[in-house]
Formats: structure tokens, sequence, C-alpha cells
């Protein structure tokens, strides 16, 4: 199955569009009473996922890597750290290049340079092409930022993967010839459920380094009860991460 069909099939499965699907359909349905029962239920569904107040109780549930404390890099002793890219912008036309990173790759890649001066640990970066597998692969992008923006050196690139299992085992493919097994992992905290599990798999021994918390702690004001395009974003993210950790324990399995 292509890559392609792959996010065209989740987008249609995942929220907002598979709500919205059900509840077009709901109106279609020839028994009034029950079309109108599914189209009710498909549109509260909907409204509950854009409410910042849901999302973050959904996030702070699933978010269940802690921010990384001081001193917790130096007791754990890495050998390496690790940034998992986190897509790219392919019409970026205001670059010399076209392509660049997303906001998600340049919030880890912003935390990751943080990390590697305080801690001196070198990098690797992890992310390959997976719409253009003719272009430039993120990690090279990821590299060029890390570099010429944040001045940090770039030690290692792993430029074939297209999901966070290869992520993780061509990551290993890289560090496991040079006897690394130790990392600090860099990513989103949605996302850092089931990378970890991922690195873990690989072998590795890993200490999370989440950024970018959803559900971080703040204090309610009456927007969190209001509709919010971000929100029913974060609740794309997370359905997406609660999926893709689904899926992968069924391949686990087999």
């Amino acid at each position: 199955m292509s890559v392609a069909l792959v996010y065209f099939i989740k987008l249609l499965v995942l929220p907002p569009a598979s709500l919205i699907i059900l509840a077009m359909a709901g109106l279609l349905i020839h028994q009034r009473k029950q079309g109108r029962i599914v189209a009710l239920v498909s549109l509260t569904v909907l409204l509950m996922l854009s409410l910042p107040i849901v999302v973050a109780q959904w996030a702070r549930h699933w978010e269940r890597f802690p921010p990384l404390r001081a001193g917790g890099i130096k007791l754990f002793k890495p050998q390496a750290m690790v940034v998992i890219g986190g897509g790219m912008v392919l019409n970026a036309d205001e670059y010399p290049s076209p392509r660049t990173i997303n906001h998600r790759t340049l919030l880890r890649i912003r935390y990751a340079a943080k990390l590697a001066r305080e801690e001196d640990l070198p990098i690797l970066v992890s992310g390959g092409n997976v719409m253009d597998a003719g272009g430039i692969p993120e990690a090279r992008i990821m590299a060029d930022v890390l570099e010429q923006e944040f001045k940090t050196p770039v030690a290692w690139l792993e430029t074939k993967s297209r999901n966070t299992a290869e992520n993780a085992r061509f990551s290993g493919s890289v560090l496991g010839g040079l006897g690394i097994n130790r990392i600090v992992l860099v990513t989103q905290a949605y996302h850092m459920p089931r990378a970890v599990m991922e690195f873990r798999k690989a072998g590795f021994q890993v200490l999370p380094a989440p950024t970018a918390f959803i559900g971080g702690a703040s204090e309610l004001t009456l927007f969190d009860f209001l509709p919010s395009p971000a929100a029913l974003a974060n609740s794309f993210l997370l359905a997406h991460e609660q999926l893709g950790m689904f899926w992968y324990r069924i391949l686990s399995s087999d």
C-alpha cells in the first residue's frame, strides 16, 4: 500500500473528517429519527473535540512522560541525542529552497539545541521523505536549521525513515555500529509514548525528553470553553497517536 493512500485513509478515519462524514450520512438516512440521532451524536462529538478544556484533559492522560527534570540527563548518562522529524512544508517560497521544516519539527529541534548546548551531547536527526520521494530528506533540512540557525552541530543523519517505527529502526542501524544505545529522545509530548515504545523495541535505552505539551497546566479562562481550531487540530494529533499505537501493537503481536 502506498504512503499517499495510507495518509488518505487516515484523514478519512480520524476526526474531524470521520465525524463530518458520519453527520452527513445521518442526514441522508431514510429513517429520519435514526439519521438525526447519528448526525446529532457526530456533531456533538465534533464540538467536544474542539473545546480546549476537553482536549487538554485528553492530552494530560495521553502525554504520560513528564518534562525532563534538572540533572536528569546527567544521571542517565546518555551517549547521544536523537531528534525525530515531525514533517515538512513543501511550498515555503520565502526561503532559498521551497522545502523547510514545519512548526512541529521546529519545536523539536529548538528544544534539542537547548539540551545539546547544556549537556554537550552529539545529535542524530531522523527523517526521510514521506510524500516527495525525490526531494531533500527531512533530516538534511533539520541539520541545516540546527547548524545554521541554532549554531548546533549535528553528528549523524538518518534519511530513510517515513514513520516512527522506521525512525527507530534506521536510527539503530546508524548508531548501533558505533556502540551507542543510551539516548535522549526528543519529540513532542503527544508523540512520545509511541516513539519510546518503538525505540526501546529497536534496542535503545531511552530517556524521554518531551516538548510542546498540549495538556500543560494553565489557569482556566472563558476561551477554554469555546470551540477552537487549535483544539480541533490537537484532537487530530492525539487521535492519530492513539490509532498509531493501536496499529503498532497489532503488528507486534503478529
